[in-house]
């Protein structure tokens, strides 16, 4: 499965391909938003951790 960190690292790289000299704008503007659906994904990841670990700790207590 992907994990946040790399759709981090994804984003880093696409962004730096859009930042490329003599890229046209039709190619820009892809790589624009592609490098900010990674940042999205990588934020939504990041958020489904945190919760997966709350809920784990919940149950961990009710268990124990």
């Amino acid at each position: 499965m992907i994990t946040a960190a790399k759709c981090k690292d994804l984003a880093t790289q696409y962004k730096a391909l859009s930042s490329v000299p003599n890229t046209s704008k039709d190619r820009t503007f892809l790589l624009r938003n592609i490098a900010k659906s990674f940042a999205g994904v990588a934020g939504q990841l990041d958020r489904l951790d945190s919760v997966v670990r709350a809920e784990e700790s919940q149950r961990l207590s009710r268990a124990g």
